[in-house]
């Protein structure tokens, strides 16, 4: 758990948090979580130019979340800290359930799965 004293890790926690709170940084990390990747295959892939691709890599690298090894004249990009996969499917579930919970209010459906109707 969070040690909200230690003000050295909170800083770095909002620092990751940070480098992933960008929707192309975000669509990255799901790509790279299917395997590494070079610039030039996340640069198709995202539909973005090749300058923002290879900038929000170096945010994720800095965070540590990503690393690259050069092969040649590429340098080839994945995920180094495996709990990010986690951190994602974590948030995704979240936003997914947070999603149905609304959906279900809007059309008048209980927690339980029951559809609530009002008494005149």
């Amino acid at each position: 758990m969070l040690d909200s004293q230690n003000n050295g890790l909170v800083t770095r926690v909002a620092e990751r948090f940070r480098a992933m709170g960008d929707e192309n940084r975000i669509r990255i990390l799901s790509l790279l979580t299917q395997g590494p990747a070079n610039v030039t295959a996340l640069t198709r892939e995202l539909k973005v130019n090749q300058a923002s691709v290879s900038k929000h890599l170096g945010i994720l690298r800095q965070a540590g979340l990503v690393d690259y090894e050069r092969h040649g004249a590429q340098s080839i990009y994945r995920i180094t800290d495996s709990s990010v996969e986690n951190l994602c499917k974590l948030v995704c579930d979240g936003v997914m359930t947070h999603a149905q919970l609304q959906h279900d209010a809007l059309h008048g459906v209980s927690a339980s799965g029951r559809s609530v109707t009002s008494n005149p």
